[in-house]
């Protein structure tokens, strides 16, 4: 419209004349004075909204909106963009944060291995091997898919890793013992092989074992030659996790020896 009537209409002039009258109203000026003093707005905001230019109701909103935006951003060190999608109600802030945690926490963990620390520690370890056996000994070297095994008794051995069922710090093998349980069938059902396709195995995700931990719900794993061990999850890797059982004994399990795994 101003382009159409011109910078110096006649019109358009003496509407800004008239703008100007009103802005220089001592009752225009009181009435922004009063509203910056009660609501903390600007001072020229206030004069837009005697004017009547603006709607004081969204001055203020945008203001709360501004506000919450700036202290999700302090709060939980998030960038503008999606701390302005929370406040707006597009995104979850419980969901933005649980992903954050996730990612953080299996970007820490993803190749933890119960294997390879014993190797490097040197302290006995005890392992449930398919075939129904049990084994404590010493992790003497971890390739990409066998590791190097000295038994108490015994010799030297090369083991698949999808041979493992679980593994525990050799000296609290007992308390593990006492808190195991056994899936009647699957015990009948005698040996078992280890799953050898990846895509045969029992699909559990890192999203659904990290809302485990995270939640602390204890849980139930069971595993393919009947095994059931239960507790809280405590940590998540890309093969393996940590299960926190009866009597504070963390055992770590390997995904791939995973018959099922449900909350207890």
């Amino acid at each position: 419209m101003t382009a159409a009537l011109g910078a110096h209409s006649p019109f358009l002039m003496a509407h800004q004349q008239k703008n100007r009258r009103k802005r220089k109203d001592p009752a225009i000026e009181r009435k922004a004075d009063d509203l910056v003093e009660s609501t903390g707005i600007s001072r020229a905001l206030a004069m837009q909204v005697v004017l009547g230019r603006v709607e004081l109701n969204e001055v203020l909103t945008r203001m709360a909106h501004k506000a919450e935006v700036e202290s999700l951003m302090r709060r939980y060190d998030l960038s503008r963009a999606l701390a302005t999608q929370i406040t707006l109600g597009q995104a979850d802030l419980d969901s933005v944060l649980f992903k954050r945690r996730m990612a953080q926490h299996l970007s820490d963990n993803a190749d933890r291995s119960v294997l390879v620390q014993a190797a490097l520690d040197g302290k006995p370890v005890s392992l449930a091997l398919h075939g129904q056996r049990g084994v404590d000994g010493t992790v003497l070297g971890v390739d990409r898919y066998e590791f190097q095994f000295k038994p108490r008794t015994g010799d030297e051995e090369t083991v698949h890793k999808l041979q493992a069922k679980f593994a525990v710090d050799a000296t609290l093998r007992k308390k593990v013992r006492k808190s195991l349980s056994y899936d009647k069938e699957r015990r009948a059902a005698g040996d078992v092989e280890p799953v050898w396709k990846p895509q045969d195995r029992y699909t559990c995700s890192n999203k659904r074992l990290f809302t485990f931990q995270d939640q602390k719900t204890p849980v139930q794993a069971s595993l393919l030659e009947g095994e059931v061990l239960r507790g809280v999850v405590t940590w998540v890797g890309r093969y393996e996790f940590g299960l926190e059982v009866k009597g504070g004994v963390e055992v770590v399990v390997f995904r791939h020896a995973l018959a099922n795994l449900t909350p207890a």
